[in-house]
């Protein structure tokens, strides 16, 4: 143990132990170090994947920009801002330039909502389940992170949000709502209904709509965004998903509160964003040029998506100590959940042990324990993904 003469943040005392490894990911690499080929049905990036935007057109877009001069704007580019703006329009949704604040990613996007709303010790509510890097941004602004549970249907095993269910989880210390649609893993969405209810019940706390899986529903309701709430809403969104660039990073903020708070809360927002002015201009630069690739780029990942989510379903059938009742209806993400009394982490690590497979388990996105659910990867590559469900239902039997 090191004696620092020096104290860091009480912030990482929020995130818990982070200098420990896990036992499953230890496994891994002690597997692959002995020689070990691993299926990895984990990898969500769609650069190691085979899904990743065109490289010569990247190369042509970025080979073609004046990066000779300098021109720093806090909220970003207008000529990025409007082809954002002009993509937001072809969904329906009616916005201008001045509403959009440009972030180097959606996770800064979050970390600027958060400075606006919040100060040390305020709650965020989260959706359980729900994705476990909420714990750290939000730790690391020094807040409280309270989770709301998704409401799980009984007939369809859906995950869905309930807008009674996260009311009842309002305190006077809650000063942000995340909302994530479609959502990460489970596929829930902010539907109209969902929304109408929301705006019934009345409450006014600004809510945070993180959209970054958009455009990759395949069935049911459709996500939504409220055209004039009666609350203060930030939408969140980014080339990460949209356009399989994860490395060339661009997010945003799109401001559609009501009017009589919008101009206040953009205004603070590009205090925040003109204190750090942090996005690069060559990714404002090409954004027009790389907007109009999403509809080939998304085409793309929906057809592995839907390939094998074909192969999930198939397997989950066929499997009896599967017990799976519903079919994934957007999103990146498929669960399993097996009729078995092993934990969820136990699980995982026998059959990373034994069929040299590597998922997740249901826990680390806040799943019960006491229920064993698998988490895989839609965007796997097909043979990949095959090739272990073979693996784990020779293990299974």
């Amino acid at each position: 143990m090191v004696d620092f003469p020096f104290s860091f943040s009480n912030r990482f005392h929020l995130l818990g132990d982070l200098s420990s490894e896990n036992k499953i990911h230890q496994t891994k690499k002690n597997l692959e170090r002995s020689g070990n080929e691993i299926l990895d049905l984990t990898n969500s990036n769609p650069t190691k994947l085979g899904l990743e935007f065109p490289p010569g057109a990247l190369s042509h877009i970025l080979s073609s920009l004046d990066l000779s001069q300098y021109e720093p704007h806090a909220e970003g580019l207008e000529s990025a801002r409007s082809v954002i703006v002009t993509d937001y329009k072809t969904r329906g949704i009616q916005t201008e330039t001045s509403d959009l604040i440009l972030t180097a990613s959606t996770s800064e996007a979050y970390s600027y909502i958060f400075k606006l709303f919040t100060n040390p010790g305020d709650e965020v509510l989260t959706p359980n389940p729900g994705y476990p890097l909420f714990s750290f941004l939000i730790g690391l602004e020094n807040l409280k992170e309270v989770h709301y549970p998704l409401k799980e249907d009984p007939e369809t095993g859906q995950w869905i949000y309930s807008a009674e269910t996260i009311a009842n989880c309002v305190s006077t210390k809650t000063k942000l709502i995340v909302l994530v649609s479609p959502a990460n893993p489970t596929g829930s969405r902010t539907t109209a209904s969902f929304w109408k209810e929301w705006e019934t019940i009345g409450i006014k706390i600004p809510i945070l709509l993180d959209e970054v899986f958009v455009g990759y529903e395949f069935a049911g309701a459709a996500h939504e965004i409220p055209d004039e709430p009666n609350f203060p809403l930030l939408v969140c969104n980014g080339f990460s998903k949209m356009l399989a660039l994860p490395g060339l990073k661009l997010g945003w903020i799109l401001n559609k509160s009501p009017k009589q708070f919008r101009s206040e809360i953009q205004k603070n927002l590009g205090f925040i964003a003109d204190t750090y002015l942090s996005v690069n201009s060559p990714v404002q630069l090409a954004t027009p040029e790389l907007i109009p690739w999403k509809l080939m780029v998304q085409n793309r990942i929906r057809t592995r998506i839907m390939r094998n989510l074909a192969e999930c379903e198939y397997f989950s059938k066929e499997n009896p100590k599967i017990k799976n009742k519903s079919h994934i209806e957007a999103g990146w993400y498929y669960l399993f959940e097996l009729d078995m009394e092993n934990k969820d982490e136990d699980l995982v690590l026998e059959i990373l042990l034994n069929a040299k497979v590597f998922v997740h388990p249901g826990s680390w996105y806040g799943f019960s324990h006491n229920r064993c659910t698998l988490v895989v990867s839609l965007i796997s590559e097909e043979e990949t993904l095959r090739n272990a469900l073979t693996a784990i239902q020779s293990y299974l039997k």
